[in-house]
């Protein structure tokens, strides 16, 4: 009964653990934008064809 018990609660907080951390659905505000580089990163360390 115990193990019954304990095989059960582990299921559910498996399953509880699982659930997906995404948005529903995606930011139309972000469309079309391009990522910009880190600039806490240093100027040498930069890929220069990354610039624009």
């Amino acid at each position: 009964m115990k193990l019954t018990f304990l095989a059960a609660a582990l299921i559910l907080f498996t399953a509880a653990g699982c659930k997906p951390s995404i948005p529903e659905s995606p930011d139309p505000s972000s469309y079309g934008k391009v990522i910009t580089p880190d600039h806490h990163v240093p100027e040498e360390h930069q890929d220069p064809q990354e610039k624009t």
